[in-house]
């Protein structure tokens, strides 16, 4: 089915709360063999809202696009948000005005808002009785964990969903009302990893020769994860055995032109899993010396259930007096060489090691930002450094861009990184 959503909310525009319900909409859909057109985020206003309903309900003529009519010709509408009991949740009125009807009560919504809050019906407040009106003509349609009334209609055989805004009860309406309603005969075929240091540059060169066509897709979304790289398909149900042998096929090729190290996982596992997953299959342990990161890197590393199987300590050394007082590094060389360098981080690490017994180290030291950079040592300088008890110790300097959140993040990562092609013997 080809799909539009309507994301409803001053505060989405605002910036206010970050608009996940979009993320969320093509990801349970996608999978179906749904296509998400577009994703509109128009504010708490009945004007808009009424013009936003009139330009998606016109025919793909009117709403191509220099001929293109991916805007126009949809089989469903989906409208989140504007229906609780605030003065701003003007979704339910402006839906009436589309359709050039009132609003009514809808005895149905009326027994499920009482029930749902322990009331008898007569004795609702008027704010809440309003969650149960909607545009005469329309089908009410049952919140099972919230208070908000979504409704049901169509124009123009376009079936139109107006649901609330709140996460967790769109998602519980969509399945409880929309996905048994949507026909389920495409399936979304896809092949996803994870790689880490790799350039985009060099995934392009190595990628020439792939020669996709449809219905394949290929995509790269880089992020201080990694870089995901994924390979699909919408394929109708009756063909999907074909497309499953030639998904596979030009997968094999995809994964034999990425360089072995820069795989992180070829099932798709997150740089951190990988990294417990190696150290309790060779009965090891690590612990972590952190400056810059202020512990994040730690918290990477045990946020995952089983962690405490493999994570032995963690040093948070923010400070050069906590450098020297926990992990015994000479006052000398922070001195001489600062916190930020190859001496401090090789001492940090080597500290790590020897005041937790484990089996292997990371250290962390940098700069990041927005003050404290000198043009020998801008901001976003960071070193890493990963050690093993064996006496192999390698450490790197970085130059991360982005903002203090953004520069953390991808120290955590990259170190994490470090760790994994430390235990895969790749150093050394």
């Amino acid at each position: 089915m080809r799909i539009g959503i309507i994301n409803i909310g001053d505060e989405l525009l605002a910036g206010k709360i970050i608009n996940t319900n979009q993320f969320d909409l093509s990801k349970i859909l996608n999978p179906l063999g749904h296509d998400i057109r577009f994703n509109l985020v128009i504010g708490d206003q009945i004007p808009t809202i009424v013009y936003s309903l009139h330009w998606a309900t016109q025919g793909s003529e009117k709403n191509s696009i220099q001929g293109d009519a991916s805007f126009g010709g949809l089989d469903i509408l989906i409208l989140t948000g504007g229906l609780g009991p605030t003065q701003d949740d003007l979704t339910r009125s402006a839906v009436a005005q589309f359709l050039g009807r009132n609003l009514v009560e809808a005895p149905s919504a009326l027994e499920w808002l009482g029930g749902f809050l322990g009331k008898d019906a007569d004795t609702l407040t008027s704010g809440q009785r309003n969650q149960a009106s909607i545009p005469e003509g329309t089908a009410p349609l049952r919140n099972p964990v919230g208070t908000a009334c979504g409704f049901k209609f169509a124009v123009n055989e376009m079936g139109i969903y107006a649901f609330p805004g709140v996460p967790s009860e769109l998602i519980a309406m969509v399945g409880m009302h929309l996905i048994p309603e949507l026909p389920q005969d495409r399936i979304l075929l896809e092949k996803s990893l994870y790689t880490f240091g790799w350039s985009e540059g060099s995934q392009s060169q190595a990628f020439v020769g792939l020669g996709l066509s449809e219905p394949f897709r290929f995509s790269s979304l880089p992020n201080e994860k990694g870089v995901r790289l994924s390979l699909s398909c919408l394929v109708p149900i009756s063909s999907r055995d074909e497309r499953v042998r030639e998904l596979e096929m030009l997968w094999e090729k995809m994964v034999q032109a990425i360089p072995d190290e820069s795989i992180v996982d070829i099932k798709g596992a997150s740089l951190n899993e990988i990294v417990l997953k190696l150290l309790r299959e060779t009965h090891a342990t690590v612990s972590v010396a952190e400056s810059c990161t202020g512990g994040a890197l730690g918290a990477r590393l045990t946020e995952l259930p089983g962690s405490s199987e493999v994570f032995k300590k963690g040093f948070l050394t923010y400070s050069n007096q906590a450098k020297t007082d926990l992990l015994g590094v000479d006052a000398e060389i922070l001195k001489t060489y600062g916190a930020v360098s190859e001496e401090t981080v090789t001492a940090m690490v080597k500290g790590c090691l020897e005041n937790s017994g484990a089996s292997y180290a990371c250290a962390i030291t940098g700069i990041a930002g927005p003050t404290g950079g000198t043009p020998e040592k801008p901001v976003g300088t960071v070193w890493i450094a990963v050690a093993k008890a064996d006496g192999i110790s390698v450490a790197m300097r970085f130059k991360f861009r982005g903002n203090r959140s953004e520069v953390r993040s991808r120290s955590c990562y990259t170190a994490l990184n470090q760790l994994r092609l430390l235990i895969l013997g790749k150093f050394g």
